[in-house]
């Protein structure tokens, strides 16, 4: 599928790393506001410069819109791409308010378009994998999960020399005015609902810890919020969220007869780990042998490393192959593959999400109004 990426900035260079695994996608050319930049990004990656966004949704050849532009524009660039028969892929998050969100649903629905939003990391072979081993009852009941995306201190981590393989500097204002929940909570929230469908009910605790990060910055969304989620049969997530604690973006599952473990769910090659939970000797030892490496390893876990997907990450490569979602979103426009991607599952991410970071909300009970038909699972046998 033909598409053109609108918006050069620092995560667009993400996208492009994995071009050489998605044959089936083709980059027609990219549209940045800022000249400058448009212009380096276009010679780095060897493509076309459109003079304008109306150049690019005025050409035929372009199929699809990616949406990489700042949060502050998401909605104005999808609708002006879907009102131009263009399917869409939004960065995330798809709007900064459910009523844009919805509209946008509801515009991709009459015109018969595709649209969905990232992130992707749900379809990386661990977390489909881990998926699999709930479904086939492999850790016996679920009873709930633990869901870290905790960046560090990353005020204080000289952001201000960071740049993208093209020269894009890290845009802090971005990241900093919409806060750590917006710009990251999708991360853990894809694959729990991969895991368990439908959130029903969260509650959460936002917060702004650290107001100082810099000059020229607008109002600040927190920088921290922990939130408890609750889905259907029982189960429970804590899901911790910040720019403040130490690196952590481990995903566990805890059921009644063991518990599964991603240590980094931004790394599509990481090591699911199985531990049965048991009374007989190694399984006691190994629990124990877990507790003393903590204190110099933490998070270590010794089960078993499951054979997931594994392939070598090319050098300069991120461990998160960002262009998956628009490959599959195009997969199932051209071929009718299974909706993995899509509408229902970016506008239930979003209202998650909000639902996090609300102040208004924090320690209130918040029930969701959206849901899935079907949890996002290719078809997979436990292993």
């Amino acid at each position: 599928m033909n598409f053109a990426v609108i918006g050069c900035g620092f995560v667009a260079d993400y996208y492009m790393a994995s071009r050489p695994d998605h044959a089936g996608l083709r980059l027609l050319g990219a549209f940045d506001r800022n000249p400058t930049r448009l212009d380096a990004f276009a010679r780095f990656h060897g493509t076309r410069a459109y003079p304008s966004l109306e150049a690019v949704l005025a050409d035929p050849e372009v199929a699809l819109v990616v949406n990489l532009t700042n949060p502050r524009s998401h909605v104005e660039v999808s609708r002006a791409a879907l009102l131009a028969g263009k399917h869409v892929y939004s960065e995330k998050p798809l709007a900064l308010t459910m009523a844009e969100a919805e509209e946008l649903v509801a515009l991709a629905a009459a015109r018969g378009l595709a649209l969905a939003a990232a992130p992707c990391n749900h379809l990386a072979p661990p977390v489909q994998e881990m998926a699999a081993l709930v479904e086939a009852g492999r850790l016996g009941r679920p009873l709930m999960a633990q869901a870290e995306m905790d960046d560090g201190l990353i005020p204080y981590q000289g952001h201000e020399a960071w740049r993208s393989a093209s020269g894009a500097p890290w845009p802090a204002a971005d990241e900093f005015e919409m806060g750590c929940v917006l710009e990251h909570a999708g991360y853990q929230i894809g694959p729990l609902v991969t895991l368990f469908g439908p959130v029903r009910e969260v509650v959460a605790m936002p917060a702004q810890l650290l107001p100082e990060k810099g000059e020229g910055l607008g109002p600040m969304n927190p920088d921290f919020s922990v939130g408890v989620l609750r889905f259907d049969h029982g189960v429970v997530a804590r899901l911790s969220l910040s720019i403040i604690a130490p690196h952590n973006r481990l995903l566990r599952v805890v059921g009644t007869e063991g518990f599964a473990t991603i240590p980094d769910v931004w790394d599509n090659r990481a090591r699911l780990r199985l531990s049965p939970t048991g009374k007989g000797f190694w399984h006691r030892a190994a629990r124990k042998l877990e507790l003393r490496l903590g204190a110099f390893l933490p998070g270590v876990t010794l089960g078993r490393a499951l054979p997931v997907a594994y392939r070598p990450r090319p050098k300069g490569r991120p461990p998160m192959d960002y262009l998956r979602g628009v490959a599959q979103l195009a997969v199932q426009v051209e071929q009718g593959a299974p909706p993995l991607m899509g509408p229902e599952l970016a506008l239930h991410v979003t209202e998650v999400t909000l639902a996090l970071q609300s102040q208004e909300a924090a320690g209130r009970v918040q029930t969701m109004r959206t849901g899935l038909a079907a949890r996002p699972r290719e078809p997979r046998i436990a292993r």
